[in-house]
């Protein structure tokens, strides 16, 4: 009877524990975002969604970082058109790396067609919230291959 109360007391520990643990909204931060990543670097859980707005209004980056996926920071504009020259509009689907302690981040710029400067872009930073900067200089992949666009790539680190 003792090993049952025990166990009973202990449930209810956990389940009260459960109920009063905070928890995150949805959505998980404010704004109009689309394609997001998240990965988690050195426990911090971090999302690079794409702005979504008109192609026109799509120049810039905003990323988000939590220790505790409940409360959220804003890292306002760590990439945008003026530190790209190439890229006018539409930047979207953005994917991040980490190697050798810098950041690696690699997006899509410009909806481009045939005979446009655009495609898929890379930009680097020291720090996974930015400011980055173009790598480059010019988009690292912005042929059209087989009709197809150059965009919503996607980087891992492999094993």
């Amino acid at each position: 009877m003792n090993r049952f109360i025990t166990l009973l007391s202990s449930t209810l520990l956990i389940c009260s524990f459960a109920i009063s643990a905070q928890t995150s909204k949805n959505p998980i931060f404010q704004g109009w975002y689309a394609d997001p990543e998240a990965i988690i670097y050195d426990h911090t859980y971090w999302v690079y969604p794409t702005y979504s707005a008109p192609y026109e209004k799509q120049t810039f980056f905003d990323c988000f970082s939590s220790k505790d996926l409940v409360h959220w920071t804003k890292h306002h504009s760590i990439i945008d058109t003026s530190a790209v020259k190439w890229a006018k509009k539409a930047m979207w689907a953005p994917s991040v790396i980490r190697k050798d302690g810098k950041y690696y981040f690699f997006f899509g710029a410009n909806d481009v067609h045939q005979g446009e400067i655009g495609g898929i872009g890379v930009a680097i930073s020291n720090h996974p919230e930015g400011p980055y900067k173009d790598l480059i200089g010019k988009p690292l992949i912005n042929d059209i291959i087989n009709g197809a666009q150059p965009i919503d790539q996607f980087v891992f680190h492999g094993m």
